[in-house]
């Protein structure tokens, strides 16, 4: 399933916050949340937390964020990733002048939000439950160059059911043809790719994509500058 930005409509759950969905019960997954969200400036997400097996994975695209996540306040920056397990209560405010983005995702398709009521807060400078950008980059696969992986979230960060990173394709460089026996969301936040989805597709920046179980895919850049792919696994051990 592909998702083409150009033919999508945002929705603002909470004011000043945009969101795109990437995955949802409503576009026919069943075990993927992932959205792409813009905090205007002034605005935010209040306090809460969520229930179940609802464990949230947030990856910083641009700007500045107010983090608070287990009582504690920070600063996100653009490639940081937050992982609040259920029950781990969390917020974020757009203190700047700037429009700032992340990706939501969740390994359920309703998760369920207990908003409450803010509280005294420590200033931190890291958290654990924070992974900073490019901490966890490394070649994708030994014997190929031009493919870097950025990891953002799993048993390192201390998610559960969810493992989610990046993939930095260089010009000319290609990801070789995978499948998995899971649903796996795809988002292309940089550049241009081409490659299959089970059939000849082609993703523009801003695209995302639903891979269904057992469907092969893979991609090469054919462009002149970097593309750079997030890839969302609703399972902490992809094999």
């Amino acid at each position: 399933m592909i998702i083409r930005r150009l033919e999508q409509e945002p929705q603002d759950r909470y004011p000043g916050v945009p969101r795109y969905a990437l995955a949802s019960a409503e576009l026919g997954q069943t075990s993927l949340h992932v959205g792409d969200l813009s905090y205007l400036p002034g605005y935010g997400v209040p306090h809460h937390y969520h229930t179940g097996g609802a464990e949230e994975t947030q990856i910083m695209l641009s700007g500045e964020l107010e983090c608070w996540v287990g009582g504690k306040r920070t600063t996100v920056y653009p490639g940081d990733t937050v992982t609040a397990l259920p029950g781990n209560a969390h917020a974020f405010h757009n203190r700047t002048d700037v429009v700032a983005r992340m990706i939501t995702a969740f390994p359920v398709t309703s998760p369920e939000t207990v908003h409450i009521d803010d509280v005294d807060l420590e200033d931190v400078s890291e958290h654990p439950s924070i992974i900073r950008a490019g901490i966890r980059r490394s070649l994708f696969i030994e014997e190929l160059n031009g493919v870097h992986r950025v990891e953002h979230s799993g048993n390192f960060s201390g998610a559960r059911s969810t493992y989610s990173y990046s993939l930095e394709i260089q010009p000319g460089s290609a990801v070789p043809v995978q499948n998995f026996d899971h649903e796996i969301a795809l988002f292309l936040a940089e550049g241009s790719l081409t490659g299959i989805i089970g059939e000849n597709v082609m993703l523009g920046t801003n695209d995302g994509a639903v891979v269904a179980p057992g469907v092969q895919y893979g991609f090469s850049n054919e462009s002149g500058t970097v593309a750079r792919l997030f890839v969302i696994h609703p399972v902490i051990n992809p094999v």
